[in-house]
């Protein structure tokens, strides 16, 4: 029997599962035991188990040993009592393979490349966790999907290996998650502190040995410490999520200063962090942190930790005994200070949706620790009243006159400064705002190639506002200097007095220079002519019937573009005029309307011609009498039609009812958008996945429906 020894593969390891139905079946060798017999002892399904035939079959082989697969019967080992019991030794004998959950394997993936900074070779994880190629694509889409959260991507490059790219914040921020997400509270507490590979449980795996393997128990014992005493002394508290946070970032935070690591963050995004009132309290705590380990502190941490402390939500919110404070609407009080200093400033304040969402919170706990006579001091008074006295003396006047609505005898210097550090952010963020170039984007119809045309603006250029995206036909030059535009970029060639470029739906170098161009010479002018900045119109403070009208319209129009929404495989079709005689028949409900869909496609092709090279597809789209609501349909080539400008995939279908009303062009446009916006869309139309596809078209079209619905409201910009 020696042979069978001598025979083996001793690569090959086994998982628990597999070795457990082999010892059952070497229990009864010679006699079948049913899969739904083994199934149930094993608290699994019968598929599950047959899912493991293949492994323990090749195995056996492998090593010399008879398993047989009786159809109808069961499963046995012919082996006689010698043999089974040196199958039973070779079982002991040989390593365990870990036998990894989906989630628990994407886990570990994860960890691995959040902190390996290199690339790491696919065959690492496919001999890891004895996976297919196809098993690990999946595993890194959907991690690649969670990274996305996080501005973190993941690079598969073929020959190099797998890695990922992103920012310092972005690294930090998805560590962080990562832990919180993975682990409960309790779980973190305990592997910080035991905070070594030995105690990490199994299914716990590389994401905790490399989160916390290297934080000294010391350190997380100190980080505890200072946040013990910044609560009695700030008269402050943490949530239990946002203590959890802090644990892990400043532990993690303090190794990487020990350790020399550069810790950066964008300029910008530091100057709005360190208007916050929290900012203050993280000083205190990097400070504590410099005395402790004799480390210089750079701002940007002081920064990380303001980040933290303010999604802790760590201003107390205390049960307040006097009805006049719970009849306090803090909103209604800040949305009053916000018109109140607009007037004054004349900057549009109400706009800054972000920045009334923070004061309101920002007051509500103020005016909790007020009416507990707990007062804070800012570090940062004296700096504000210096460089922004028209917002101070705006915010001091403002909350004077409103001081009876929040049921506070006095509001201290302190305290207006704070107020002032959210104004003074936005203020920057509006004067910036302000200095951008007013942009219209036009095509033919407004819905199609203007839209994707805007989309890619947006990823590339940052210092144009487009607020207008229109039909070339309605182009009305006194109407667009009414409404503050400084240039127009269209697809097609306009004749008209007034600013334009003609460039590509999706821009190339020499659009983007041809733009540019143009917006240089804009700015120029306007230093020259010192032209003054046309300020946004006023948002309405609430719905009108009006409003409502239109946003039943457009939820409609939503509705039946997804309903009807569908992937359509053609064959045969060998030149464009045939792929358009298609496409008008998808949703023409005779022949009469199919030749209306049919000439109104032709007319819009003959303005332009629709074929997007970069993407391979068709973008077939125009306003037709002959659907009642929005249609979207994808067209998918069998062959690919190879014609002069490139190859042709097929064609996204898009149909408008001939209306005055806009809805039914915007909820188009959206789709259009999409296609540039994300990748995923076109993927799933290019597959035939009708059912990715409608949903990527839902999330973007109720998202667009729910800020359509606070931008009426005054709660928000599109």
């Amino acid at each position: 029997m020696s042979a069978k020894y001598s025979s083996t593969s001793a690569s090959r390891t086994l998982t628990s599962r597999q070795r457990g139905i082999i010892k059952m079946l070497a229990k009864t060798a010679g006699s079948p035991i049913p899969v739904g017999a083994i199934s149930e002892k094993l608290n699994v399904s019968s598929r599950t188990v047959l899912r493991e035939l293949p492994a323990i079959e090749q195995w056996m082989n492998e090593n010399d040993f008879t398993f047989i697969r009786k159809p109808g019967v069961g499963l046995s080992i012919e082996e006689d009592p010698e043999s089974v019991r040196l199958l039973l030794e070779l079982l002991d004998i040989r390593p365990l393979r870990q036998d990894y959950s989906q989630k628990e394997r994407r886990r570990q993936i994860l960890g691995e490349l959040l902190f390996v900074r290199e690339s790491v070779k696919s065959s690492v994880f496919l001999n890891r966790f004895q996976i297919s190629e196809g098993t690990l694509a999946k595993d890194l889409d959907a991690l690649e999907e969670w990274l996305s959260a996080y501005q973190v991507h993941i690079l598969r490059r073929p020959g190099i290996g797998i890695l990922l790219e992103g920012s310092e914040n972005a690294y930090r921020q998805a560590i962080a998650n990562a832990a919180l997400e993975f682990m409960d509270d309790g779980e973190i507490l305990k592997m910080l502190r035991e905070s070594s590979p030995e105690h990490a449980s199994a299914p716990s795996g590389l994401l905790k040995d490399r989160l916390f393997g290297f934080i000294d128990p010391q350190t997380v014992a100190f980080v505890e410490q200072i946040l013990s005493d910044t609560e009695k002394e700030l008269h402050i508290k943490y949530t239990d999520s946002g203590y959890m946070a802090l644990i892990v970032h400043l532990s993690l935070s303090i190794e990487r200063l020990r350790s020399g690591e550069k810790i950066q963050m964008e300029a910008e995004e530091l100057d709005r962090l360190s208007g916050l009132p929290e900012f203050a309290v993280a000083e205190q705590i990097a400070e504590k942190i410099h005395v402790r380990f004799e480390l210089s502190i750079p701002k940007a941490e002081v920064g990380f930790i303001t980040m933290h402390l303010s999604s802790a939500r760590i201003w107390p919110q205390t049960r307040r005994t006097r009805s006049q404070l719970q009849s306090v609407n803090t909103r209604q009080v800040v949305m009053s200070i916000v018109e109140s200093v607009e007037q004054e400033l004349s900057l549009p304040f109400h706009t800054c949706s972000r920045m009334i969402e923070e004061l309101t919170s920002h007051m509500d706990s103020m005016i909790s620790r007020l009416s507990m006579n707990i007062q804070l001091d800012n570090s940062q008074g004296s700096a504000i009243r210096q460089k922004y006295p028209d917002v101070y003396r705006a915010v001091e006047h403002a909350c004077g006159l409103f001081r009876d609505k929040l049921y506070i005898e006095d509001i201290s210097p302190s305290e207006i400064t704070f107020v002032a550090m959210h104004f003074a952010a936005a203020a920057e963020t509006l004067r910036v705002e302000q200095k951008r170039i007013a942009v219209a984007v036009v095509c033919p119809s407004g819905m199609g190639a203007s839209r994707m045309l805007a989309a890619n603006l947006i990823r590339t250029l940052h210092d144009i506002e487009i607020r207008q995206i229109m039909s070339a036909f309605r182009l009305e030059p006194e109407k667009l200097k009414e409404d503050g535009i400084d240039l127009v970029i269209s697809t097609v060639p306009l004749d008209i007095a007034f600013p334009s470029v003609c460039v590509s739906p999706i821009p190339q170098t020499q659009d983007l220079m041809i733009i540019s161009q143009a917006l240089d010479a804009i700015s120029t002018s306007r230093k020259q002519d010192s032209l003054k900045i046309s300020k946004a119109p006023a948002q309405k403070p609430c719905l009108t019937l009006s409003d409502m009208e239109s946003l039943t319209r457009t939820g409609q129009e939503i509705s039946q573009l997804l309903h009807t929404f569908q992937i359509k495989e053609l064959s045969g079709i060998r030149q464009t005029e045939a792929l358009l005689g298609q496409a008008a028949g998808i949703f023409a409900d005779s022949i009469l309307s199919r030749q209306i869909i049919s000439q109104d496609l032709a007319r819009r092709e003959s303005i332009r011609n629709t074929f997007i090279s970069e993407l391979n597809i068709h973008l077939l789209h125009c306003r037709t009498t002959a659907v009642p609501h929005c249609r979207c349909a994808y067209l998918k080539l069998e062959s690919p039609l190879t014609l002069s400008e490139g190859i042709l995939k097929g064609a996204l279908l898009l149909l408008a009812p001939q209306s005055d009303q806009n809805e039914c062009v915007e909820v188009i446009s959206r789709i259009s958008m999409l296609l540039v916006e994300d990748k995923r869309f076109l993927q799933a139309l290019q597959s035939g996945d009708v059912h990715e596809g409608r949903v990527l078209a839902e999330q973007t079209l109720l998202k667009y429906y729910q800020n359509l619905i606070k931008k009426r409201k005054g709660d928000g910009t599109l």
